[in-house]
């Protein structure tokens, strides 16, 4: 017989949260397992894999809708997988990063300019650089 995981076990090789995988179930990302005879779920050991797929996708910022397609795409009904396809989806979410982080850098150097233009001298508020820095 195949070994089997509870969720508990899965969660824990698969390094994510018990609460992660029913939400996972809940979005259809994976199927429900069948239930043992104790009323237990119980998950092949094939799922880690999946589940950890999952979790990457996640942590490199894919929106739910583009972790269902790669999964689709990468665990295809046949045997090959759509790499073009993929590839896609990856160059987009690359782009949506490096725009993150443009965004990202922009802010960080507008904080630089007010932590260096505070404390203010005190005086008019068209005086206060701090204020001035908010209105650019």
């Amino acid at each position: 017989m195949d070994e089997v995981l509870t969720i508990g076990q899965l969660a824990q090789r698969a390094g994510i949260s018990v609460s992660a995988i029913r939400f996972y179930e809940q979005k259809g990302l994976i199927d429900g397992p069948p239930r043992n005879r104790s009323g237990y779920r119980t998950y092949p050991l094939k799922m880690i894999e999946q589940v950890r797929f999952i979790k990457n996708c996640r942590d490199l910022g894919f929106p739910l809708r583009s972790v269902t397609e790669l999964l689709k795409l990468c665990y295809p009904e046949g045997d090959e997988i759509e790499c073009a396809m993929v590839q896609e989806r990856i160059q987009r979410q690359h782009e949506l990063v490096l725009k993150q982080f443009e965004e990202l850098n922009r802010r960080r150097a507008k904080l630089e300019r007010l932590l260096e233009a505070c404390p203010c001298e005190g005086g008019w508020p068209e005086e206060c650089d701090f204020i001035r820095i908010m209105l650019d």
